[in-house]
């Protein structure tokens, strides 16, 4: 319920206070498990995906974030959930698969960080694993201009104009395929496809 308020209050706030354009939104399934993997070049990334994603939006986020009680509390119930950067954490990929057999919809992004400069850095092995396990397909997703609104270090938005473009589904089939156990190659294609977008 109150994940509804939110993405509600923040919907206000974000199509009054910046100017946000989606394209392909319909690319996105309506039913089953799908992971969306989008670039990262901003803490508002995660933010406005559930303003413009019709089905409930589940993310992981950094664990950090939830030392904090408030932010613990809001993105507790924005269906956030906490990962450990850096080494493999069992519990986030088990909730990550809890999600997706669900037959909910997963955001995680490739690069598991916000890059330096925005450059695209390479994405991690993560997303293509869950994929593979889940047997679910990847929505490869464009953020652009999110890291004008909310520069590094800045705590409220800028007025601005953010893009939001979401490619077609990929399947990655787990059988008889070159795909079965190159995590990596996987990966590189999600960056590919994000590229192209």
């Amino acid at each position: 319920m109150l994940y509804k308020i939110v993405i509600r209050l923040l919907s206000l706030f974000f199509h009054s206070y910046i100017r946000l354009d989606t394209i392909g939104h319909r690319n996105i399934p309506s039913s089953g498990g799908v992971i969306l993997a989008p670039n990262h070049i901003s803490y508002l990334d995660p933010l406005l995906l559930g303003v413009v994603v019709k089905r409930k939006v589940y993310s992981m986020a950094k664990e950090e974030l939830f030392k904090n009680a408030i932010l613990r509390f809001v993105m507790t119930h924005l269906n956030a959930f906490p990962v450990k950067r850096g080494k493999m954490d069992r519990y986030a990929l088990k909730r990550s698969l809890q999600i997706l057999n669900q037959g909910k919809v997963l955001n995680v992004f490739p690069e598991g960080t916000i890059p330096l400069n925005s450059n695209t850095i390479e994405g991690k092995p993560g997303v293509a694993w869950l994929a593979l396990k889940a047997n679910v397909p990847i929505v490869p997703v464009k953020i652009i201009g999110s890291e004008k609104l909310l520069p590094d270090g800045k705590f409220f938005p800028r007025m601005g104009r953010a893009r939001i473009i979401f490619g077609q589904p990929i399947f990655f089939e787990t059988k008889n395929n070159r795909y079965k156990k190159n995590r990596k190659r996987i990966s590189e294609k999600i960056m590919e496809e994000i590229k192209k977008l």
